[in-house]
């Protein structure tokens, strides 16, 4: 009971002290009264050796390489279009989400994947053509080689060749 009417004691103390003051006057410190202290001056150090750094800093300046103008580098990239209802200008890759390899089988006579491509499902051999002989590659588009020991495959279209693991 001693115990609470203490902590009871020591908070009331403590509160109105706060209290007490947060109230009073606030005294501005000046510290302009003080005295300035006496230090040396730093000493002037009179260099020869300038020609030295100024050949030194010419040397750098002709190996630095200098930047690109804002309008060389913007004139690399193509924003936007003109037409905003157009269909797209930019070639999207056929292969990027539509296209992908399940398994391979090997037999006496042919090497053969399991692909699905656009929601088609199937197989394709070393002969396979996209658009002409299969739907499960995009037109154009041709396999070049199936290594089964690697679990590669290696597909030609638009003039690139895409390898693809399984």
């Amino acid at each position: 009971m001693k115990n609470d009417r203490n902590i009871k004691t020591l908070f009331f103390m403590f509160l109105s002290s706060i209290l007490l003051f947060s109230c009073s006057k606030k005294y501005d410190l000046d510290l302009s009264n003080l005295p300035k202290p006496n230090l040396p001056k730093p000493k002037k150090v009179v260099d020869t050796n300038k020609e030295s750094e100024i050949s030194d800093e010419s040397i750098y300046l002709r190996e630095l390489v200098p930047l690109e103008s804002s309008e060389q580098l913007l004139s690399k990239f193509k924003f936007g279009k003109k037409d905003p209802f157009s269909k797209s200008e930019t070639k999207e890759n056929q292969f990027s989400s539509d296209f992908r390899l399940t398994g391979f089988l090997n037999t006496n006579i042919e090497k053969y994947v399991f692909v699905s491509f656009l929601g088609n499902e199937g197989t394709i051999s070393e002969e396979s053509i996209g658009g002409l002989n299969t739907n499960l590659l995009p037109k154009g588009a041709k396999v070049i080689n199936i290594d089964i020991k690697k679990r590669l495959l290696k597909i030609s279209y638009d003039n690139e060749d895409f390898i693809f693991e399984f």
